[in-house]
């Protein structure tokens, strides 16, 4: 049926060939003035090479812009939005979604090598004898399709269709890592943000207690020793607090970086996830990790490649079909031929071996690399779980610090007021409670930023803010 059809269609191109005006005698004729090839107009021969011309223009599809996303309030009910967003336009990300677009179009060029290929030629140009010009052209279409291969190109397309797979998974671990680092910067400006308010009102608080001691000094019913010790205290504070303006304007310029041009007045705190501990941690970084995933689909499409390299040794069975139309007498000199082409590689010097073997040794190591890539992610997991465990364990003893400290200000005050404690102690132990609120910040910014590496680790970032490739 199908030579039929290819048959039929070569003859409606010889006729047309005959009957068509575009290389009508009469016209060549014209064309081609004897003695003087000069005066040739081959306009008609332009404008018909114009009609199979592409009005496509894809330079300008491959232009790319600068993406501005709109943060909301950085509040506790749009956290997921917002990292949603800065992971979603992020320039790693976008670019990792463009590989996979160019993935997919690779699989579409293997597959046409399954459709029906056809080439059309055309040759004209001008023959000079007996002093006269005669301007001669020859058309000719060529029909093929392969038959069977051995498999060759459907492994070929599996072969593609897991490098798509790959891409996919590649662009969730470029989106995993922007997460993580949302994250983190996010959790980070917070920490400072809460730091330097609780120095502000450390000194607030301090700072009426070292007038009055000054006083007490200057009028010579305390010692000058203990104004001094009273200084010193207090000018703890004053660095600490002049470091963490530093620490807070670096933390900042981090947060704009994933969230650029956004308003941090309100930034609400990022509660701490649940994560998977124990053995059920690392089952769950097997059974999850986008890494791996990567690796296995890199595996099986290079083992598709084989099976696509190793079915070439084999004849390929292709149908073929052509015909040849010249400018004049078309239908008694054109020429059509159509048939079975069997196409075996009897020696190419080694070179499909050689190719092979290759891609042999690639597997192995794309299999070695797979093991390497479990060790290194069992390794990280192991010292996220450990930072977790450890920044757990330290945020509870700081916890009761504060406790204690804050229970320790509140007796020494009390105590000031019948005269038996002394204002240096209360000035003592309100910077001590403000160093321990500190601790206590930090501490609370380390188990977050543990603990959502873990998560990541464990479960994926991605699937908790709704990104999709």
């Amino acid at each position: 049926m199908i030579i039929k059809k290819i048959i039929l269609t070569f003859f409606v191109i010889l006729v047309g060939c005959q009957s068509t005006n575009i290389f009508d005698d009469n016209k060549i004729s014209k064309l081609a003035k004897n003695g003087n090839s000069d005066n040739l107009n081959f306009n008609y021969i332009s404008n018909l090479v114009n009609n199979f011309k592409s009005n496509s223009s894809y330079h300008n599809k491959a232009n790319v812009k600068k993406y501005n996303p709109k943060f909301k309030k950085f509040s506790k009910s749009n956290i997921q939005h917002n990292i949603l967003l800065a992971v979603k336009f992020h320039p790693s990300v976008l670019s990792a979604v463009s590989n996979i677009n160019a993935s997919k179009m690779a699989i579409e060029t293997v597959k046409s090598g399954k459709e029906t290929q056809v080439n059309f030629q055309g040759l004209g140009g001008l023959s000079r004898d007996n002093e006269t010009n005669t301007l001669g052209a020859v058309g000719s279409v060529n029909v093929s399709r392969i038959l069977y291969d051995y498999g060759a190109l459907d492994s070929s397309i599996l072969s593609q269709k897991k490098q798509l797979e790959v891409s996919r998974l590649q662009a969730e671990i470029a989106a995993e890592n922007i997460a993580l680092r949302s994250y983190e910067v996010w959790i980070n400006l917070y920490r400072q943000k809460k730091v330097i308010k609780i120095y502000q009102e450390g000194l607030r608080k301090a700072e009426p207690f070292l007038g009055q001691i000054q006083n007490i000094s200057v009028s010579g019913l305390g010692d000058t020793s203990m104004f001094i010790k009273a200084q010193q205290d207090y000018s703890k504070l004053k660095i600490a607090n002049s470091r963490s303006s530093t620490e807070f304007q670096t933390a900042l310029a981090l947060f704009q970086e994933m969230f650029p041009n956004s308003n941090t007045d309100i930034l609400a705190e990022i509660p701490t996830p649940k994560v998977y501990e124990n053995e059920r941690a690392f089952k769950s970084l097997l059974k999850n990790s986008a890494t791996l995933k990567a690796q296995n689909h890199l595996i099986s499409g290079l083992n598709e490649q084989l099976k696509a390299l190793q079915a070439q040794k084999n004849p390929n069975l292709s149908i073929n079909a052509g015909v040849t139309a010249p400018l004049r007498n078309t239908l008694k000199d054109g020429t059509a031929n159509v048939g079975l082409l069997v196409n075996y590689i009897f020696n190419d010097g080694g070179r499909l071996d050689s190719q092979i073997k290759t891609l042999i040794e690639q597997i192995k190591q794309a299999k070695l690399q797979k093991q390497s890539i479990e060790k290194q992610l069992k390794s990280q997991l192991e010292v996220a779980l450990k930072s977790f465990s450890g920044a757990k364990k330290t945020y509870q003893v700081i916890f009761d610090m504060v406790e204690l400290s804050r229970k320790n200000k509140k007796e020494l005050s009390a105590q000031l007021e019948t005269g038996r404690s002394k204002i240096q102690d209360v000035l003592n132990a309100e910077v001590t409670l403000s160093e321990n609120r500190i601790l206590l910040a930090n501490s609370a910014a380390e188990l977050k930023i543990a603990s959502v590496r873990v998560r990541a680790l464990t479960y994926g970032l991605t699937k908790e803010i709704g990104w999709k490739p």
